[in-house]
Protein backbone atom coordinates (compact mmCIF):
# COMPACT_ATOMS: atom_id res chain seq x y z
CA UNK A 1 0.00 0.00 0.00
CA UNK A 2 2.73 2.57 0.46
CA UNK A 3 3.98 2.18 -3.51
CA UNK A 4 0.55 3.35 -4.20
CA UNK A 5 0.45 6.37 -1.97
CA UNK A 6 4.23 7.27 -2.77
CA UNK A 7 2.85 8.17 -6.20
CA UNK A 8 0.01 10.40 -5.09
CA UNK A 9 -0.18 14.50 -4.59
CA UNK A 10 1.01 16.21 -1.32
CA UNK A 11 -2.52 16.94 -0.75
CA UNK A 12 -4.00 13.55 -1.39
CA UNK A 13 -6.34 11.54 1.72
CA UNK A 14 -4.90 8.25 0.83
CA UNK A 15 -1.97 8.20 2.83
CA UNK A 16 -4.53 8.63 5.75
CA UNK A 17 -6.63 6.28 4.64
CA UNK A 18 -3.79 3.29 4.59
CA UNK A 19 -2.73 4.47 8.09
CA UNK A 20 -6.80 3.98 8.91
CA UNK A 21 -6.30 0.54 8.16
CA UNK A 22 -3.29 0.51 10.17
CA UNK A 23 -4.42 1.60 12.96
CA UNK A 24 -8.34 -0.24 13.00
CA UNK A 25 -9.09 -3.98 12.87
CA UNK A 26 -12.62 -3.37 10.62
CA UNK A 27 -12.84 -0.31 7.92
CA UNK A 28 -16.26 0.84 6.69
CA UNK A 29 -17.01 3.41 3.59
CA UNK A 30 -18.78 5.82 6.37
CA UNK A 31 -16.57 5.25 9.29
CA UNK A 32 -13.64 6.41 7.06
CA UNK A 33 -15.79 9.35 5.16
CA UNK A 34 -16.48 10.42 8.97
CA UNK A 35 -12.67 10.02 10.14
CA UNK A 36 -11.25 11.56 6.85
CA UNK A 37 -13.87 14.07 6.63
CA UNK A 38 -14.56 13.44 3.01
CA UNK A 39 -17.79 12.03 1.23
CA UNK A 40 -18.53 8.02 1.31
CA UNK A 41 -17.86 8.44 -2.77
CA UNK A 42 -14.65 10.09 -2.15
CA UNK A 43 -14.07 6.89 0.00
CA UNK A 44 -15.25 4.27 -2.80
CA UNK A 45 -12.49 6.42 -5.12
CA UNK A 46 -9.57 5.75 -3.07
CA UNK A 47 -10.25 2.20 -2.95
CA UNK A 48 -10.19 1.71 -6.39
CA UNK A 49 -7.89 3.31 -6.30
CA UNK A 50 -5.69 1.14 -4.28
CA UNK A 51 -6.34 -1.51 -7.00
CA UNK A 52 -4.54 -5.05 -6.03
CA UNK A 53 -2.96 -3.23 -2.92
CA UNK A 54 -6.85 -2.95 -1.82
CA UNK A 55 -6.71 -4.93 1.89
CA UNK A 56 -9.30 -7.97 2.27
CA UNK A 57 -12.96 -7.28 2.08
CA UNK A 58 -14.33 -8.89 4.98
CA UNK A 59 -18.07 -8.83 5.25
CA UNK A 60 -18.53 -10.83 1.29
CA UNK A 61 -21.42 -8.41 0.78
CA UNK A 62 -22.01 -5.60 -1.22
CA UNK A 63 -23.69 -3.20 0.49
CA UNK A 64 -22.46 -2.73 3.98
CA UNK A 65 -18.81 -3.39 3.02
CA UNK A 66 -15.50 -3.83 5.63
CA UNK A 67 -12.32 -3.94 5.01
CA UNK A 68 -9.78 -4.78 6.78
CA UNK A 69 -5.84 -6.59 7.41
CA UNK A 70 -5.60 -9.69 8.28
Amino acid sequence: MSRVTAKTRSNSKLPELVELFLSRPLVTVPLGAKLLKVTPKAVDLMLAQLGGALPRELTGRTRYRAWGIV
